[in-house]
């Protein structure tokens, strides 16, 4: 192993599928909700695209960062 090269964690492919599952999740619901209205003035199409990834990376973002939570107190115990 190169000195450069960083240890993968065992959890982090579980937590970022969850994340992303979570993610299309919310991102189904979104547009589910957003197609089910009738407004005035409906979202634009690239409107509905940012928000769409905006839910995917936070989504596997917050998985992320819960799962380095999780390491650290598994690591302090």
């Amino acid at each position: 192993m190169h000195p450069s090269e960083k240890q993968i964690s065992p959890l982090r492919r579980p937590f970022v599928v969850a994340g992303a599952v979570l993610g299309v999740v919310l991102s189904g619901w979104y547009l589910g909700d957003n197609f089910g209205r009738t407004t005035l003035v409906p979202d634009p199409v690239w409107a509905k695209f940012v928000n769409v990834a905006l839910l995917m990376f936070s989504s596997i973002y917050l998985a992320n960062l819960l799962r380095r939570a999780l390491e650290l107190l598994l690591r302090r115990k």
